[in-house]
């Protein structure tokens, strides 16, 4: 099994408008550069387009998904950025395939779209926090 972890760089459009297409660019190499170092060997870490990434972290449960998308939140919080702006954080949404569940399983697609969904409601939820597909 494995899980899709769906990020998204809170307020970067703002980033962009208030402090120009350079800093906007310096913050998506620095907050990439964070996820793909805080990655285990096998995990994969992509960007769709724009601000939003994704992780694919093999061999991973939900719950476990759950624990890395939130490091991921925090160590992305936790890290300077360049000034004037000093802080970016992500939302994040996770889902996971499930093993032995009943029926058939979901594919790719039908997961992607749930950490999608799981990512909205972060960003519903006040941003810079982490949600789950059920």
């Amino acid at each position: 099994h494995f899980s899709i972890i769906s990020i998204d760089i809170d307020h970067f459009k703002q980033v962009n408008d208030v402090h120009g297409h350079p800093m906007g660019d310096e913050v998506l190499k620095r907050v990439a550069k964070l996820l793909e170092d805080s990655l285990r060997d096998g995990d994969c870490v992509a960007r769709m387009g724009g601000e939003e990434f994704m992780v694919i972290a093999r061999g991973t449960a939900l719950e476990h998904a759950v624990e890395l998308g939130d490091r991921l939140r925090q160590r992305v919080a936790d890290t300077p950025m360049p000034e004037p702006l000093r802080k970016v954080t992500i939302s994040v949404g996770v889902a996971a395939t499930r093993p032995n569940a009943p029926g058939d399983p979901p594919d790719d697609r039908d997961l992607v779209q749930l950490a999608d969904s799981a990512l909205y409601a972060a960003k519903r939820g006040g941003r810079n926090c982490v949600r789950f597909a059920e």
